[in-house]
């Protein structure tokens, strides 16, 4: 069904729970894809797991407006901006016959409306987005917009006119591959829903562990905590640090945005003994995002890491800031994160075996069910405290039982 609407130039907003393969798909449509097809997302990690551009990169809208702002009145005066980036994106606009938005529940519906005027204005065209295929991707109850002010409410892109207009119509995926344990997928369900029935909510309550093994990971809010964690565990180890330097080549801003947006640090400290993070999927080496192992040898150029008993010789990889572009910036590092920690924003998209979470901490809608949602079984899910509560944004809640009205 979904090829068959993408094919007939629907737009389309292709959504479901974590681990459902809304990204398999995705790529599976992307696999013979022209050069008039823009790959973009609304943050800088989810533009490099897919292997494109920020939306704000993409387009040449830079920032853009802000809640508030008059929308034609910033129009104006980006039209009359000389710099190339600028220029670059309202050319690809006027080019693009179908663009993807990935994690598009992150995308602020300011965004979205000034992105449809854009695109209108640019290419002389009133129909949405100035005539542009959409296919937008992600799951509302997962990560919401940032709010810059948090009084403020959430700024959702399916509450706009430009939403409304565009007439998507909805792939709701609803088998989930993650995990396969009955009764944690309706746990898990029933919290992305805002609803816990009582056998659900002991459940969760039953993963409460108060003294976790030491090398699980462990899910923060914020990178200061990540951090701190991270640098206390390494420091713990007796053994000889070795550091490796990420070799960048290409402008600086891009270079920055890598710097910025990888998993993996541009200066990578290790030690034998330290647990690492695979940080991009190489199956035909034997390792994919988010599998983690201890490191064994910390060679010059290449690091061994053990793996379940099995030894994986781990090189460097370059990463680019366009993947279509070769003239673009590279950041050539061993493909490796310290595995004791890492936020939770980070971890949207990962698989983990496990993980050790403290769900009282998050402050943001969603972002519980995605730590928790992170983790392969039951098993692996362990927690610093359960509080029966579940932290849901009604607005987002409302817009999937619209559509479950509609269908």
């Amino acid at each position: 069904m979904f090829h068959r609407l993408v094919r007939q130039g629907r737009n389309v907003l292709l959504t479901g729970q974590a681990g459902t393969g809304k990204s398999t798909l995705l790529r599976n449509e992307l696999e013979h894809a022209g050069n008039d097809v823009a790959v973009t997302a609304s943050t800088g990690i989810a533009a490099l797991n897919i292997g494109g551009s920020t939306l704000h990169r993409w387009s040449g809208m830079m920032l853009g407006p802000k809640r508030g702002d008059d929308p034609r009145e910033f129009l104006r005066e980006l039209m009359r901006d000389k710099r190339q980036s600028v220029r670059a994106g309202m050319d690809r606009i006027r080019a693009c016959r179908l663009l993807v938005l990935d994690e598009v529940s992150m995308l602020s519906g300011v965004t979205l409306e000034f992105f449809d005027l854009l695109c209108r204005t640019v290419r002389r065209d009133d129909a949405p987005f100035g005539g542009i295929q959409i296919i937008a991707t992600g799951d509302y109850l997962q990560l919401p917009p940032v709010r810059i002010n948090p009084s403020e409410p959430y700024d959702w892109a399916f509450q706009t006119e430009a939403w409304q207009r565009a007439n998507f119509a909805v792939i709701h995926l609803t088998k989930v591959h993650r995990q396969d344990e009955p009764q944690f997928l309706a746990a898990l369900g029933e919290f992305r829903q805002g609803r816990l029935n009582a056998e659900n909510s002991a459940l969760l309550a039953s993963r409460v562990v108060h003294f976790p093994n030491a090398d699980i990971p462990r899910l923060f809010t914020h990178n200061t905590q990540v951090d701190k964690w991270n640098a206390y565990r390494l420091s713990c180890i007796d053994t000889t640090e070795t550091a490796y330097q990420a070799r960048t080549d290409g402008p600086e801003h891009q270079i920055q945005f890598l710097r910025n947006n990888l998993l993996t640090p541009e200066r990578l400290v290790l030690k034998p003994g330290a647990r690492v993070m695979f940080t991009v999927n190489k199956p035909d080496m034997g390792f994919v995002n988010g599998q983690t192992g201890t490191v064994v040898v910390c060679g010059r150029d290449e690091v061994l890491v053990d793996c379940d008993g099995l030894p994986i010789c781990v090189a460097p990889y370059e990463w680019r800031f366009d993947a279509r572009d070769k003239h673009s910036a590279t950041f050539v590092q061993i493909p490796l994160r310290l595995a004791w920690s890492l936020t939770i924003h980070k971890a949207q998209g990962l698989t983990l075996d496990s993980a050790y979470i403290d769900v009282r901490a998050a402050r943001e809608p969603g972002q519980a069910y995605v730590a928790l949602s992170r983790v392969r079984s039951l098993a692996g899910l362990n927690l610093k405290a359960w509080f029966g509560g579940v932290f849901v944004s009604r607005a987002a809640l409302h817009f999937y039982q619209s559509l479950s009205s509609a269908a």
